[in-house]
């Protein structure tokens, strides 16, 4: 008898089975090397200039709902279609992406605002009283049209109104902005009036630009109490010259203060 300590021969490998075996194994190689591409084209993809564009409209998005606490890395990421680990290569931190928001609503409010302070800088508008008057209204025009005529602009004002409520570094961003673009109003209201930069002609200021800004940051209830179903360049129109009769009107009543 055969002793069973015989090792036995291995059996032949069907040739057909043995090219399946090598299929399936270059398959899995290749589905292992297929995803690998995938994930470096898209980190790639996450490092350019588009996606940083995204992660901040998504962040503008985000922060202005839920504020810079209740707001999430990862749902800015996902609202962009990126990564979240490309928050980490565009920014740093979450800080340092709502830093960038806020950086972002100055530039854009520059671009369309800057002209109008621009020119309400200029010597030759604060020459004469009545040449600060004239543009004092021109600024509120442009306030108007900018602020209530940009889609973005109820976006930005949700962003602000969180800064104006709890500051964070992001509003030094906004204060950058707005404080050099208020200083240059009062200037106007003060040569109006004939009178110093004051706390007198601050309060005047804050009252004539705060007539623009509660149509932004109430415009829910100033639509339904006017039946307006949006605010368009009719609705523009008669806000702008309410709103310039009564900054007028501000500067008139200086004697009864």
């Amino acid at each position: 008898m055969p002793s069973s300590s015989t090792t036995r021969k291995p059996r032949p490998v069907n040739a057909f089975a043995a090219g399946a075996l090598r299929n399936r194994g270059d398959a899995g190689r290749s589905g292992e090397q297929g995803a690998s591409s995938r994930h470096y084209r898209r980190a790639q993809r996450d490092r350019g200039a588009d996606t940083r564009a995204r992660l901040i409209d998504a962040a503008l998005d985000v922060f202005g709902r839920l504020g810079f606490e209740g707001a999430s890395t990862r749902e800015i990421a996902k609202e962009a279609d990126a990564n979240l680990a490309a928050i980490v290569y565009h920014f740093g931190s979450k800080e340092a992406l709502h830093v960038a928001v806020a950086e972002h609503i100055v530039a854009r409010v520059r671009e369309r605002i800057g002209r109008g302070i621009a020119a309400a800088a200029l010597p030759e508008a604060t020459a004469t009283p009545e040449g600060a008057r004239a543009a004092l209204a021109n600024l509120v025009a442009n306030l108007v049209d900018v602020l209530l005529g940009d889609a973005d602009a109820e976006r930005w004002a949700r962003f602000i109104i969180r800064e104006q409520m709890q500051p964070t570094a992001a509003f030094d961003v906004i204060f950058g902005f707005m404080g050099p673009a208020h200083g240059i109003a009062t200037r106007l209201v003060a040569v109006a009036l004939g009178r110093e930069e004051d706390e007198e002609a601050r309060i005047r200021c804050f009252t004539i630009l705060g007539q623009v800004m509660v149509f932004r940051v109430a415009q829910t209830l100033v639509l339904r109490r006017m039946n307006w179903h949006s605010i368009g360049e009719p609705e523009r129109e008669k806000i702008k010259r309410i709103v310039i009769a009564q900054a007028m009107t501000i500067l008139d009543a200086e004697g009864t203060a």
